[in-house]
């Protein structure tokens, strides 16, 4: 018993000695009276899957990802919609995989855009077109 008590005593001063070394960062983020505050930066995450999409994909899915009819090669296609409930419930790798590969009338991009491009484009699509 004598020695659980002096275990204790000793994990106890050890445990005091280490809270009062600690070096506490202030939280105080105000800012000052008068003061202006930083500017933060703003970065579009989607600013080359935004490029890629104009260049690749606006000419048939339109501007707002609507699709519609669509003239390619004198031949008239129906453009899918990428707001549809129907594309919405594609997963990810599915839509990964139509863009990479293509499908139906749709153009395989893997020999245009990398892998990274691709997986930016389902999340820009998912995010400006889809609201997810």
């Amino acid at each position: 018993m004598k020695l659980l008590s002096f275990v204790l005593a000793c994990i106890t001063i050890v445990l005091i000695a280490t809270a009062c070394t600690e070096t506490v960062t202030p939280t105080n983020t105000s800012t000052p009276t008068g003061a202006a505050p930083a500017p933060s930066a703003s970065v579009d995450e989607f600013a080359r899957a935004r490029a890629n999409y104009a260049k690749n994909c606006e000419a048939c899915h339109q501007p707002t990802g609507e699709g519609g009819l669509v003239k390619v090669d004198n031949k008239q296609i129906k453009v899918a919609s990428l707001k549809s409930e129907h594309a919405m419930k594609h997963t990810d790798e599915k839509l990964t995989k139509t863009i990479t590969a293509g499908e139906e009338e749709m153009p395989a991009f893997k020999d245009k855009l990398k892998q990274e491009e691709i997986a930016e484009m389902v999340r820009f699509i998912r995010k400006n077109f889809q609201g997810k």
